[in-house]
Formats: structure tokens, sequence, C-alpha cells
């Protein structure tokens, strides 16, 4: 690696050269998808961490989700906006696991979109990536700005409370990709455009996120009716406890 004469690179500024400045401090990866494998039409996505949260294409009505080209590699594409209650409903499910629940712990997660305001939805959210749904613990990214595509993230505690909602002061429906990103300190839960703080809310340090026995979804909820389908595409999916 080129570095400038008589720079020292260690093995810190080693991790936040190759996963960025959110990786400062001892974070530990628990799930990414980059598809950068996927076939035609995608069936199966492999989970690059390494640990094992191998993603299953789940579908209705004729839909399939499709590789696409990618901020870097290949991304996915899900079904066009459609109104209706048989619309083709797609998403990207991955089953619970214990280390994908952070319960007190912090942590970053989120993806690349890429969206145009022709692909925003009037009729309902469209969410991009959870784990939980609101009658249950929940971690959550979701797209539901339908006039300029303001992103936000969502959390909640167990039993279903009142979740705590970031949301963002811009839209990412350009239909070029962004950096989205939800991160949880010990004293606010941030949404993050592009690696910029773009809204907070404060959050308890005692604010148990714990979506046991939910599986991971991306690009809608289920493919069930009202599923909140997101009709874009998406790229380099994470999890990271930091």
């Amino acid at each position: 690696m080129k570095t400038r004469r008589g720079q020292v690179v260690t093995s810190a500024s080693m991790a936040v050269l190759l996963l960025g400045p959110l990786a400062a401090g001892a974070v530990s990866q628990k799930l990414r998808y980059r598809f950068d494998t996927v076939t035609n039409p995608v069936t199966t996505v492999v989970d690059d961490s390494g640990k094992g949260h191998t993603g299953t294409v789940q579908t209705a009505n004729g839909a399939t989700v499709v590789p696409v080209t990618g901020y870097e590699g290949q991304g996915v594409k899900f079904p066009g906006v459609c109104v209706g209650t048989t619309c083709p409903k797609a998403d990207i499910t991955s089953p619970d696991k214990a280390d994908l629940n952070p319960g007190l712990a912090l942590f970053t997660f989120g993806l690349r979109v890429r969206v145009t305001l022709a692909e925003l939805s009037s009729d309902h959210g469209s969410n991009l990536l959870q784990k939980g749904l609101a009658s249950t613990a929940q971690w959550k990214l979701q797209l539901d700005d339908a006039v300029t595509g303001r992103p936000s993230c969502v959390v909640r505690t167990t039993g279903g409370a009142t979740p705590i909602i970031a949301k963002s002061a811009v839209g990412v429906a350009d239909g070029t990709w962004h950096k989205v990103s939800c991160q949880r300190t010990s004293t606010t839960l941030t949404i993050l455009i592009d690696n910029v703080a773009q809204g907070s809310e404060l959050i308890p340090p005692d604010y148990d996120i714990s979506p046991v026995g939910q599986p991971v979804t991306i690009g809608a909820k289920s493919v069930g009716n009202n599923n909140d389908q997101f009709h874009g595409a998406i790229d380099d999916v994470y999890f990271n406890i930091d």
C-alpha cells in the first residue's frame, strides 16, 4: 500500500482505511452482503462477513430480484412501482441469530441505495433493511417520504413500545448511489447520508433492542399484503456491533 514518506501504518489505521471512519473502534462485523456472486434472478446471497447469515429471496405474484450494476461490483434491484393486491412482491430474508440482536450494545447498520423519485411509492412506505416489526423490538432503515425520499432510522425496545426515529434532513431519490447508515452511540441514534450526520435523536443507555425470533429482511418486511415494498436498487448491506 502506498503511504506518505515517514507515515507508519498500524493495524488500527489499516482498519480505518479498509472499513471507513466508523471502524475506528473495535468494530465487529456481523452481517455483510456485497451481492457480487449472485445469480440472475437472485435466489440466495452469501454473507461476506463470514458469519453464515445466508440470505434467501422470497417472492410472490411473479416477482424477481435481479442483479444490477452496484456501487461497487453488483447490487440488486427489487420489483418496480405497482398499486394493488396482485403486485409483485420480494424481499431477501435471513433467519434470526443471536448476534444480530444487539441488546444494549452500540451498533451501526446500513447499505447503499439507488432510487429515483419515480420509484418512490405514494401509497405505502418502503422498508430498506430491518429486523423486527412494529409489534416487537426492532432495528430498521426505511424510506417513507414519497416527495424527496428522505430516509429514517427506527429502533424499538423490547415489547414494541413507542419507537425512536431519527429522520434525515436530506433526500436520496436522485438516481445516484448513496450510503445510508444508522448508528447507535451511548446517547444518540443518528442517521448518516454519505458519512455525514443528517439527523439524530436521544436514546437512553438502558434502551434494549433485542428482536429475538425475528428475521432480517431487505427490500420489504415480507411478501404479504402491505409489505412496504422498496422499488429501487440496493448494494453493500451491513450490520456491525461497534
